[in-house]
C-alpha cells in the first residue's frame, strides 16, 4: 500500500462519516488484487480504521484507487484484444483523468436517483508525477458475477430510469467524454483477423468447417464493409450518459438498487450500448446457448423499457434494441475472430481437440448468433 498519513485520510473520512471533526486515530490498509485493461491503473486498496469525534469513536472503510499516465505504446496483441484505441487524447479510452473528472463532477448524481448510481467520491488528490489518487465510498452488496437472472433483470430496469433521466436532462459536452467501442481505431485489427475465419472455413479439418461456415465469414465481412455504416446509425440515435463497462466487476446490487463503480470510460452515447455489455458480459449470460442468451436479451430489453417509462422516458425502444444489436454484434461476436486465430495456430491433435470441445463450440455459437442478429440493421441505410 502506498505510504498515507492519518492527514491524507482526514478529509476522506471526514466526508464519509459527514462529521468535520473526525479525527483518525488508527488504520491499516491491503490491495485488492483485480484486472485492469487500462493502462492508467496505479493500484487499488481497501483502507479501514476508527477515526474519534465528539460524537465518540467510530469505525469507517475506504477505497482508494490510483491512477496515472502511461504514455500509449501499443503492441499487436495490445490492438487485437481490443483493449485501447490509440491514443492518449481526452477521448480516447485509456484517458486516465477522466473517472476523476467524471466522479468530482455533478453530471452522473443528475442521472442518478438511488435505483442506479455511481459509487461516491470522498475526494481527489492530485499527486506529484502525473498521478490521482481517488477516494471512494467501500460499497457493499452482492457482486455482478454472483447475481441470479432477477437482479441482472432488477439492474437492466434501474438502468432504464437512469438513461431516461440523462436523455431528459441532457449533459453538456465534455472534451473527455470517452468515444464510442464501435469507433474505436482498435477494432481494425479485428477486422483484419476475419481472414482467419475464412481459412478456417475452407480447413481440411472438418471440426474447424463445423465451427466456422462460409455464412459466418460472409457475416463477419459484412461488419468490416459496413462498418462506417453502423458508426452513422449509432450517432443518429439520442445519446445520453452511458456507463460502456458494466461489467460484473464493476457492479453491486445492495438494499433494492445498483452501484456502478470504474466510470473510467464514461461518456455520451446511445443507451442500448450499456444494456449489451450489462447483458451480454455478465455471469448470467456466461452459459447460455444461442437462444437463450438472444431470449435474455430481448427480456433485458423489456425491463429496461419499464424503466425508462417508471422515469417517465424518453426512451425509443426501437432506438435502444437497434444500439444493442450493433454493440453486440462488434464488441461480442466480432471476437469470434481471435477464436479462429487460436484454433489455426494449434497443430491437428490441439485444434481437433478445441473443435469439439463443448464450451468452445457454445461460445462460437453465442458470438456467430449475435453477428448474423445484426445482419439486417447494416443491410438498411442510417436514420437520418
Amino acid at each position: 500500500m502506498p505510504g498515507l498519513t492519518a492527514e491524507d485520510l482526514r478529509e476522506p473520512v471526514r466526508a464519509l462519516l459527514a462529521d468535520p471533526t473526525a479525527r483518525v486515530r488508527a488504520f491499516t490498509g491491503e490491495p485488492v488484487g483485480y484486472e485492469s485493461w487500462s493502462r492508467a491503473s496505479d493500484g487499488l486498496y481497501v483502507v479501514r480504521g476508527t477515526a474519534s469525534s465528539d460524537g465518540g469513536d467510530r469505525a469507517w472503510e475506504v477505497v482508494l484507487k490510483q491512477v496515472r499516465y502511461r504514455r500509449w505504446q501499443p503492441g499487436r496483441r495490445d490492438l487485437a484484444r481490443q483493449i485501447d484505441d490509440g491514443g492518449d487524447g481526452p477521448a480516447d479510452w485509456a484517458y486516465w483523468r477522466r473517472e476523476a473528472l467524471a466522479l468530482a463532477s455533478p453530471l452522473l448524481d443528475a442521472a442518478a436517483d438511488g435505483g442506479f448510481a455511481a459509487v461516491r467520491c470522498l475526494g481527489v488528490v492530485p499527486l506529484p508525477g502525473e498521478r490521482l489518487r481517488l477516494w471512494l465510498e467501500r460499497v457493499d452488496g452482492t457482486p455482478g458475477d454472483a447475481w441470479t437472472a432477477r437482479e441482472l433483470l432488477d439492474t437492466a430496469e434501474c438502468l432504464g430510469g437512469f438513461h431516461a433521466r440523462s436523455l431528459r436532462q441532457q449533459p453538456p459536452h465534455r472534451a473527455w467524454w470517452c468515444r464510442p467501442f464501435v469507433e474505436q481505431a482498435a477494432l481494425h485489427a479485428r477486422f483484419a483477423l476475419i481472414d482467419r475465419v475464412a481459412d478456417a472455413a475452407t480447413s481440411a479439418d472438418p471440426a474447424l468447417r463445423r465451427l466456422f461456415p462460409q455464412e459466418t465469414v460472409t457475416a463477419l465481412r459484412m461488419l468490416s464493409r459496413r462498418h462506417d455504416e453502423a458508426v452513422r446509425m449509432l450517432r443518429s440515435l439520442p445519446a445520453g450518459l452511458v456507463h460502456r463497462d458494466l461489467t460484473p466487476r464493476n457492479l453491486f446490487r445492495t438494499a433494492g438498487r445498483t452501484v456502478a463503480i470504474d466510470w473510467g470510460q464514461v461518456g455520451l452515447g446511445p443507451a442500448g450500448e450499456d444494456l449489451a455489455t450489462l447483458t451480454l458480459s455478465s455471469a448470467v449470460a456466461a452459459n447460455l446457448e444461442p437462444g437463450a442468451t438472444l431470449a435474455l436479451g430481448a427480456e433485458a430489453a423489456a425491463r429496461h423499457h419499464a424503466g425508462t417509462a417508471a422515469a417517465g422516458g424518453p426512451c425509443d425502444p426501437e432506438a435502444v434494441a437497434l444500439a444493442f444489436r450493433l454493440v453486440a454484434a462488434y464488441h461480442f461476436g466480432l471476437p469470434l475472430v481471435r477464436v479462429a486465430d487460436r484454433l489455426l495456430a494449434g497443430d491437428a491433435a490441439a485444434r481437433s481437440e478445441a473443435a469439439d470441445d463443448p464450451d468452445i463450440r457454445r461460445r462460437v455459437a453465442v458470438m456467430t448468433a449475435l453477428v448474423e442478429q445484426a445482419q439486417p440493421d447494416l443491410r438498411t441505410p442510417a436514420r437520418g
